[in-house]
């Protein structure tokens, strides 16, 4: 059994998924296994973006095919993580990319007993060519962040999946994610991680991970409404809390967008478009 297991969703995006491949496989620590979900997709071109590596490479993967596609790709979070049973656990989706030292340096906190590691991450814009990809601006996700707050994770997902490794008996204690949300599960659950852990946060000076952004729609997966669904996690929270007569994490969550949404719409009346557009970026 492998130490780490990478898990990859993907679905019709072989162009996509070859970069992922690429990216794990360059990684350099080596004890970790490769586990490919295909979301519903084209079963013949998976199997052929796979083939079209080296045997190293091949050894290391595993594929699941779903009979069907989810169309919500977070709500099968859990399912994956189910499916194998290493001491730690990375998702590595199909648009995004690591660092080749992104395992070996997380390992070191991991092993030493933290729960689970979050490492700087990169936005990277970038559009898909004939001739492949083409990338564009990159700017630092959360450039102010220093440590992982449990306060501040109430509003702003500071665990994005690329950049997010934990311990396995971590995740079964905290709970599986959320699967009626198809979009922010992994917000959610970041949530719940740290009302039982703290996560370490790795910034060697320069990213780990590549969060990778285009400006068109892909054919992968279904779109979704943010900001509806991040809502109904504000309400289920504050729910709980008024059940329970408290001020907890529902009041602390809902407090917080309140007076952000109060910012926003002070700035939005202030600042120049050119500006706004600046804000946008670092506003949920």
């Amino acid at each position: 059994m492998a130490k780490v297991a990478v898990i990859t969703r993907t679905k019709d995006r072989p162009d996509f998924l070859k970069r992922a491949i690429e990216s794990v496989s360059k990684q350099t620590a080596s004890d970790y296994e490769h586990v490919i979900v295909n979301d519903g997709g084209d079963k013949a071109a998976v199997e052929a973006v796979i083939a079209a590596f080296n045997s190293a490479v091949q050894k290391k993967i595993s594929v699941f095919h779903r009979s069907e596609s989810s169309n919500a790709p977070d709500t099968i979070l859990s399912e994956s993580a189910d499916r194998v049973t290493s001491e730690y656990i990375a998702f590595h989706d199909d648009d995004d990319t690591w660092h080749p030292e992104f395992l070996e340096r997380s390992l070191v906190l991991l092993d030493a007993g933290a729960a689970g590691v979050t490492v700087r991450v990169d936005n990277v814009n970038e559009t898909v060519t004939s001739e492949g990809f083409k990338q564009g601006k990159t700017w630092q996700y959360m450039p102010d962040l220093r440590a992982v707050s449990l306060y501040k994770q109430c509003l702003d997902n500071q665990l994005p999946t690329i950049g997010f490794i934990y311990r396995r008996d971590a995740y079964e204690a905290v709970g599986k994610y959320d699967t009626t949300l198809p979009v922010v599960a992994d917000w959610e659950f970041g949530i719940r991680f740290l009302k039982q852990h703290d996560v370490e946060y790795l910034d060697p000076g320069f990213a780990l991970g590549f969060y990778h952004h285009r400006e068109t729609k892909d054919n992968s997966f279904a779109a979704h409404n943010h900001r509806k669904y991040i809502t109904k996690v504000f309400n289920k929270y504050l729910r709980e809390d008024l059940e329970k007569g408290q001020l907890g994490v529902g009041y602390i969550m809902n407090d917080l967008r309140y007076e952000q949404d109060m910012i926003t719409s002070i700035v939005k009346k202030m600042l120049p478009k050119s500006i706004l557009k600046i804000v946008r970026k670092r506003v949920v």
